[in-house]
């Protein structure tokens, strides 16, 4: 790859969607953190050289090659309103502190979180709230914006909020998310 791409840690991958994507955009992915092993399976089939680690609670900054970018969903059973609404205290959505703790122990220049738009709703808001206020506390200034699938030839309705952090830069952060559309489908 290109030693210039933007390199991109994926936690929560799945199979990998969000890291398709950023690829398919020019970075390369350099871990992958995923404890389902069905998914591991994909992500081991379309990225064999990428190390991949498993239960996200194991995995120490320090051991994760260096990486510019932090992109993932945490769990969001907890914070769907088909869920029960635990929230982030819930132990699947709680999963967001892991995610937390790897921003401050990689500190990233940029960060991509991504969840259902139930997550604005969750706890009254305050779910979204403390996300947002723990991204400052770490020195990220950050922008929000739900983002549909059919708005990008997907042939269905799948809204999503995306989070972006920049160390330091929120008004990089709203570029990112509310960049000029272009393209003649919008």
């Amino acid at each position: 790859g290109d030693a210039e791409a933007v390199r991109v840690g994926s936690l929560f991958s799945g199979i990998g969607g969000f890291d398709l994507g950023l690829e398919r955009a020019g970075m390369r992915v350099a871990w992958q953190v995923e404890n389902d092993q069905a998914c591991n399976r994909v992500l081991a089939r379309h990225w064999p050289d990428v190390p991949r680690y498993g239960d996200v609670n194991d995995v120490r900054g320090s051991e994760l090659p260096s990486v510019d970018l932090i992109c993932g969903g945490f769990p969001c059973q907890d914070i769907s309103v088909a869920g029960r609404r635990a929230g982030l205290a819930g132990a699947r959505s709680g999963l967001w502190w892991q995610f937390h703790r790897l921003l401050a122990e990689v500190c990233p220049a940029v960060c991509i979180i991504e969840n259902v738009p139930g997550l604005l709703s969750s706890n009254e808001g305050r779910d979204m709230g403390t996300i947002l206020s723990a991204l400052g506390e770490l020195g990220y200034g950050w922008a929000y914006r739900v983002l549909d699938a059919q708005w990008f030839g997907v042939a269905q309705r799948r809204e999503r909020v995306f989070i972006v952090g920049c160390l330091g830069n929120s008004a990089r952060a709203a570029q990112i998310l509310f960049e000029p559309e272009s393209s003649a489908g919008d």
